[in-house]
C-alpha cells in the first residue's frame, strides 16, 4: 500500500566524504520500496550514536563500508510513522508508529538467521552503516526489523531505544544474572543511563561507573537510580571499598575507552563475567591472570534482535524508565557535534527530523 502524498525529494544529512562534515541536502530522492518485506517510514526523530562518529571517520573497517559507496545517510536508530508497505507486509499498516533498527534484509537462510541472530548474517545490511539510515525525512526499513512504538512513548524517547536501549538490554540479558546479583555498568552515556534503569527493574544491585560527573549526577536523579555511583578516576580499590565484597558478578562495558575495560576487569569478582559493548580505539588487552587464574568470562555485547528490543520497550513503558535526551534540529547538526565533545554531556543526543508528533 502506498501513500499518494509522498514527495519526490527530501532533506537529510549525508556523508559525502569520510572524515569530512556532514552535508545537509535538500534534494535527496525519496527512497522507494524495492522488496516486498520493506516499508517506507517518515522519520520523526533520529538518534546520534558514538558509532556514527566512527562511521563518519571510516573507522569500522572494510567489512562495514557503504555497499553502494558515498553519499550515504547516517543514523541507525530512528522512529517515525509508516507511510507505505510492501506487498507481503501484513502486520504493519500505514499510520503505524515504529522504531527502526539497524538490521535490514538478512538472508533468512543461514544458521545465524535460523537462530534469530541477524547480526551475524553475512548478507545483512545495516541502516546508517552500509546503506542509507534515518537522518532524513524518509527511510526504507525491513518490516521484520522494526518495533512498534506505543502512543505513550514519544518519538524522542523511542529512537534511542532502537540501538542504545536494545544493545545495553541485550548485554544485561547475556550476563544472565540472578535477582540480587551486582552488576557494574561502566560508561554512563546514552547506553549506560538506560542500562542502570533496566538493571534496577530486573532486580539487580547496580553500580554506575564513569570518569565524568555530569552523567553520574544524571543517574542519581533518576526514578530507578543505581545503588552506587563511582567516580572511576578514584581507582578500582576505591570502588571495591565503596560497594563492599569481592567485586561485582558482571561488568557491562558501555564505554569506548580502553581504560574502562581495565577498570571492568579489576572490578569483577573471580569467576565473574565481562560483557564487551564499547568499541575502543586500540585492541582490548586481557592479562592471563584475569582470564586463566581468576577465571573471568568475556562475552560480546551488541544490538539485540527485534524480539529482545520489543521486550525492552515493554519494560521502559511499564516501569516508567526515563530516556534523557537532548534534541537538535537537523540544521543544527554541527552544534550537536560540538556539544557531543563536551565533558558536561549526559543522556542521549537526537535529531528532530520532522515536526509531526
Amino acid at each position: 500500500m502506498t501513500n499518494p502524498n509522498i514527495p519526490k525529494v527530501m532533506r537529510g544529512l549525508q556523508i559525502v566524504e569520510h572524515k569530512a562534515p556532514y552535508k545537509l541536502s535538500q534534494d535527496i530522492p525519496v527512497p522507494r520500496i524495492e522488496k516486498d518485506n520493506e516499508i517506507l517510514v517518515k522519520i520523526i526523530v533520529a538518534g546520534y550514536c558514538h558509532s556514527d562518529v566512527m562511521i563518519q571517520n571510516n573507522e569500522l573497517g572494510e567489512a562495514l563500508q557503504p555497499s553502494t559507496g558515498l553519499p550515504m545517510i547516517p543514523s541507525h536508530e530512528g522512529a517515525g510513522i509508516v507511510v507505505a508497505v510492501g506487498s507481503k507486509v501484513t502486520d504493519i499498516k500505514v499510520g503505524d508508529r515504529v522504531g527502526t533498527m539497524a538490521y535490514k534484509n538478512p538472508c533468512g537462510e543461514c544458521d545465524n538467521c535460523h537462530n534469530n541472530d541477524f547480526s551475524s548474517c553475512a548478507g545483512l545490511q545495516l541502516s546508517g552503516v552500509t546503506v542509507d539510515g534515518s537522518a532524513a525525512e524518509f527511510m526504507v526499513a525491513d518490516a521484520n526489523c522494526v518495533v512498534p512504538v506505543p502512543a505513550s512513548l514519544s518519538f524522542e524517547m523511542a529512537a534511542p531505544l532502537m540501538c542504545a536501549g536494545s544493545t545495553i538490554y541485550a548485554g544485561l540479558k547475556k550476563a544472565n544474572l540472578e535477582k540480587g546479583n551486582t552488576v557494574a555498568i561502566i560508561g554512563i552515556g546514552a547506553l549506560g543511563h538506560l542500562g542502570v534503569q533496566l538493571a534496577k527493574c530486573m532486580g539487580l544491585r547496580v553500580v554506575a561507573v564513569d570518569v565524568r560527573q555530569a552523567p553520574l549526577d544524571l543517574v542519581r536523579r533518576l526514578k530507578h537510580a543505581p545503588d552506587f555511583t563511582i567516580d572511576a578516576t578514584k581507582g578500582v580499590e576505591y570502588a571495591l571499598q565503596e560497594i563492599g565484597g569481592e567485586g561485582v558478578h558482571a561488568s557491562i562495558i558501555a564505554s569506548d575507552s580502553n581504560a574502562a575495560y581495565d577498570f571492568g576487569f579489576g572490578l569483577t569478582k573471580n569467576h565473574g563475567l565481562l560483557v564487551a559493548i564499547g568499541l575502543p580505539p586500540n585492541p582490548i588487552m586481557v592479562h592471563y591472570n584475569d582470564l586463566i587464574i581468576r577465571d573471568l568470562t568475556i562475552k560480546s555485547g551488541k544490538l539485540g534482535n527485534p524480539e529482545v528490543t520489543k521486550e525492552m520497550v515493554g519494560l521502559v513503558v511499564t516501569n516508567g524508565i526515563e530516556v534523557k535526551t537532548r534534541v537538535y534540529a537537523l540544521e543544527n547538526i554541527e552544534l550537536l557535534l560540538e556539544d557531543y565533545q563536551k565533558d558536561s554531556r549526559a543522556g542521549k543526543f537526537v535529531l528532530r527530523i520532522s515536526d509531526d508528533n
